[in-house]
């Protein structure tokens, strides 16, 4: 498995994605933010943490959970999302961590 980046999200920031599931119709996101944070260096450091924030469809909810996201150009990337919040507006915020 690669060790994914946030250069390999950078070109795709407020870009749409969907989230796929088993059953059902895919879900709308857009990579709404990219978070970079800087370590120190570390012996088998792979990579600086940083954080994706997805804006989601209006009125739905996925808990947290592994979801596949599929983007724009067909890339798919398996990702733990957490919804940290709503908008005004009816929609939930989400959460990647990687460090």
């Amino acid at each position: 498995m690669d060790i994914l980046t946030a250069d390999d999200f950078a070109p795709k920031e407020g870009m749409a994605f969907q989230m796929i599931f088993e059953v059902g119709d895919p879900l709308d996101l857009v990579l709404a933010t990219i978070r970079r944070t800087k370590a120190h260096d570390f012996p088998g450091k792979s990579r600086d943490p940083f954080s994706l924030f997805f804006e989601g469809t209006k009125g739905v909810h996925c808990p947290q959970g592994i979801y596949r996201l599929r983007d724009e150009t067909g890339w798919q990337v398996d990702v733990f999302l957490v919804p940290i919040g709503d908008k005004p507006d009816g929609s939930y915020i989400y959460q990647a961590v990687f460090n």
